[in-house]
């Protein structure tokens, strides 16, 4: 009897721990998010947002957001990566992914489209006499800024939508091979803003969305001011960035998308820096 009464008392602390376990997962599910370096400021506004609409307590889910260039995003995907919505700093990316069974077609869309600037540091003893104008250097021109230029950061082309967006940015300004030498190149656009930011680049070209969030600080900065302009005259295309959510689709990840069609999270994404599609425009399979 007695060993009878200890293997019921075994089962039960065993259905017991797994109804635990169970109540503890659908308190917190988990949608996780790989994005482009550059929009990884303004996701993260967007996800707490998202949050605190959904659960007052925040204990239903959680939201893990992973970055890097979209084209290292996008092979990791390929390679068994465990994400559940991919935010690209192009179109393509998503659209392959459609293409080789890992995307949902029905969730592939262009969500923003991202604004290219030239940002260039000048010590405030050299600005005097100068006449400014708003956030540009009156009388100064990309080209002139370039080729003032000792150093100048930029994404890697070979792997981020704006590192190729900077390279046909320069071509079309008459500096691409001026310039060559002087490029510090990141594996990322934010790393390429941090090249800039920490003074090992004197220019950079990069997404408004990362300058942007930058502003406050270096206007704390006594010594130093920014001054930004926008290349995107210079491109053949806009920088037209797509998403798309990878199969199978949870309905958390239905839910954030359709999240990001809201009036509130489109005012999050202009305030960050970028221009929205026109809606019935989005990319298609």
């Amino acid at each position: 009897m007695r060993l009878k009464l200890r293997v019921i008392t075994v089962r039960f602390i065993a259905v017991l721990f797994s109804a635990v376990l169970f109540c503890h997962s659908a308190l917190t599910d988990t949608l996780s998010i790989a994005t482009a370096s550059n929009f990884r400021p303004v996701l993260e506004q967007l996800s707490q947002t998202f949050s605190e609409q959904q659960n007052a307590d925040e204990a239903r889910h959680k939201i893990n957001i992973s970055s890097a260039s979209s084209g290292v995003i996008y092979a990791q995907i390929l390679q068994g990566a465990p994400f559940q919505l991919f935010f690209s700093a192009n179109e393509s990316y998503p659209e392959k992914l459609v293409a080789s069974g890992h995307g949902e077609p029905k969730t592939l869309a262009t969500y923003a489209i991202g604004k290219l600037i030239l940002v260039s540091r000048y010590e405030i003893d050299d600005l005097e006499g100068e006449d400014l104008e708003g956030d540009d250097l009156e009388g100064k021109s990309p080209t002139d800024i370039l080729l003032k230029a000792k150093r100048i950061a930029i994404a890697n082309p070979r792997t981020a939508p704006y590192g190729i967006a900077a390279m046909e940015a320069m071509d079309s300004l008459g500096v691409a091979k001026e310039s060559q030498s002087k490029l510090v190149v990141g594996n990322n656009i934010a790393q390429a803003w941090q090249f800039f930011h920490s003074g090992n680049a004197d220019a950079a070209i990069v997404a408004e969305s990362l300058a942007s969030l930058a502003e406050s600080a270096a206007v704390k900065e006594q010594q130093q001011r920014l001054f930004t302009i926008d290349l995107s005259s210079y491109l053949k295309h806009p920088v037209r960035q797509g998403r798309v959510a990878i199969k199978p689709v949870s309905p958390l990840a239905q839910q954030f998308l359709s999240f990001m069609n809201t009036t509130i999270a489109e005012k999050i994404m202009t305030d960050g820096g970028y221009l929205l599609p026109t809606k019935g425009k989005d990319i298609t399979p």
